[in-house]
């Protein structure tokens, strides 16, 4: 999966579209796939890096982006609009998966963003408006600190305008501009920096016990262990466990703070808005995800640890084996789609009659120029800046 990732960002960088989804296509296929049994058991058992890889929630929306953008690219205006029905539906998968709990990533409104906009593209202000407004709901409901209060300047506007198309009466104090756009509009993706890649930590436990039962014990962590080992050998001691090592994978960042990023169209400088940071939401994830990983690869030493013990009882030197064998794959698992963005910065330029003529200049001097034909309809661009 992740080859196929990594080849689908390296050819929609070239402007080899179609090759682009092709890669994609073949990601997405097997971010759909099951783990089978035997997958299961060696990634509790053994170690999790020999499972196949499941990609994190931002990453299958950021490869629904680029497949989105490589339709626009192509033209296939209906193709692009089956991968924002597919954000949707994984925003929704996503809300049940953490319980509607607004403290934890859950819906991405960028996600929610990029759909509107392409089923304004293809003139469905209905679906553009509710989505628009979805989005908006989410700001203004977000706790988790990432997104709130980052709603972008022209979201109000955004949903007026589809309301207004659709018939859709909407309480707003901004006045609906009919001639907004009315020879086209740009929007314009600025892309910088680098997602947070995984790295390795390793934790040392051992296993006590109180009078509430056994647990983990690593510096100032305290796992508690649901296990009665006494009911299993009223001998146990465990200090025959020893010194377990836990290798634990975290995010490392390698992003700078966003760019400002300085917009010049026809001569009139308009400034983008940050819309959705990658490396934030990666490091949100990780917070969200901790005692849920750690009771997993706790399981997976103790499983390690016991299996040590069995063959003790039957051969000292197997059991040393074993132990040598346990410590060499215990491995962290830090695998991720490591050509992400760090940041995504956005903003909508209407666009004049003919051609026109666009600069993108970051903060450190470097600058990219698009020309863009005004005919009425919207353009999607994007500029990568690494």
């Amino acid at each position: 999966m992740l080859y196929n990732l990594e080849m689908g960002k390296v050819s929609h960088l070239r402007g080899q579209y179609d090759s682009s989804n092709t890669y994609f296509n073949e990601a997405d296929r097997l971010m759909e796939e099951f783990y089978s049994f035997a997958e299961m058991a060696v990634g509790v058992t053994v170690n999790p890096s020999l499972q196949p890889y499941k990609a994190e929630y931002h990453e299958q929306i950021m490869m629904h982006y680029y497949k989105s953008l490589n339709y626009l690219q192509l033209g296939n205006l209906e193709e692009a609009l089956v991968e924002a029905r597919r954000i949707n539906l994984k925003n929704n998968a996503q809300e049940i998966k953490v319980n509607d709990n607004d403290r934890k990533y859950s819906d991405d409104p960028f996600g929610l963003m990029l759909m509107g906009m392409i089923y304004e593209a293809n003139h469905d202000y209905n679906n553009a408006f509710i989505a628009y407004r979805n989005a908006k709901a989410f700001y203004e409901k977000d706790h988790s600190g990432m997104f709130a209060p980052k709603q972008p300047a022209h979201l109000e506007a955004d949903i007026l305008r589809c309301a207004t198309k659709s018939g859709i009466f909407y309480d707003s104090d901004l006045a609906n501009d009919p001639n907004y756009a009315a020879n086209g509009e740009l929007i314009l993706f600025y892309e910088s920096g680098l997602s947070p890649v995984k790295a390795e930590k390793n934790y040392f436990f051992s296993l006590d016990q109180n009078s509430d039962g056994f647990f983990f014990q690593s510096e100032n962590l305290i796992v508690p262990v649901d296990y009665n080992f006494n009911n299993v050998d009223p001998d146990f001691n465990p200090d025959n466990l020893g010194l377990i090592r836990l290798a634990f994978p975290y995010y490392v960042s390698r992003s700078i703070e966003a760019e400002k990023v300085l917009v010049n169209s026809n001569g009139q400088n308009i400034e983008m808005e940050l819309v959705e940071d990658i490396s934030a939401i990666a490091f949100q994830i990780e917070k969200n995800n901790f005692f849920k990983n750690l009771g997993r690869d706790l399981i997976r030493i103790t499983i390690k640890k016991l299996s040590e013990m069995a063959l003790a009882e039957k051969s000292e030197a197997g059991a040393i084996a074993l132990n040598i064998a346990n410590t060499a794959t215990e491995k962290a698992d830090t695998r991720n789609w490591q050509t992400l963005p760090g940041q995504i910065q956005f903003v909508r330029i209407p666009l004049n009659k003919g051609i026109n003529t666009i600069s993108v200049t970051s903060n450190d001097g470097t600058t990219h120029k698009i020309e863009v034909e005004g005919t009425g309809q919207m353009v999607f661009k994007n500029v990568c800046a690494y």
